[in-house]
């Protein structure tokens, strides 16, 4: 079943806003997106972060690595499809740079995302975040 052009916008502009809150580091914000059992998986890692309190936990533990640093998520090719019920199954390439004091802006990662969403009180969240890391050694993932 295809989507609407108003349910791509309400996507869309989701992940703008959830972006926004994962680049200014506003952990509250952030895992607020996903809903309570939500998990983030980093399949290359070896890594999966289940439920918004053990995403809070993970989060800080990396502040660190960003200090000196302004980070962006840079997100484009989505596929949005409905599931089973009201949920959306999307897929989309995420590129993420870090630009440091010396203005000088470097590319951090280069990946594709699956993620589930679904609705709750009328809100998207996310359930099921999937993280690809590009590297052939992986292979093309989606």
């Amino acid at each position: 079943m295809s989507v609407t052009a108003d349910l791509y916008i309400e996507v869309k502009n989701f992940y703008a806003r959830q972006m926004r809150v994962l680049d200014d580091l506003d952990i509250e914000r952030f895992t607020a997106t996903f809903t309570e059992d939500g998990s983030v998986a980093h399949p290359h890692r070896g890594e999966k972060v289940e439920g918004r309190e053990a995403m809070r936990t993970k989060m800080k533990s990396m502040l660190p690595m960003y200090e000196g640093l302004v980070t962006r998520h840079w997100f484009d090719h989505f596929l949005i499809e409905q599931t089973e019920g009201d949920g959306l199954r999307v897929t989309y390439y995420s590129l993420v740079t870090q630009t440091n004091t010396q203005d000088e802006v470097h590319f951090f990662s280069s990946s594709s995302v699956e993620d589930l969403m679904v609705r709750e009180e009328g809100e998207l969240r996310i359930r099921e975040r999937v993280i690809h890391r590009d590297n052939p050694k992986y292979g093309r993932v989606i």
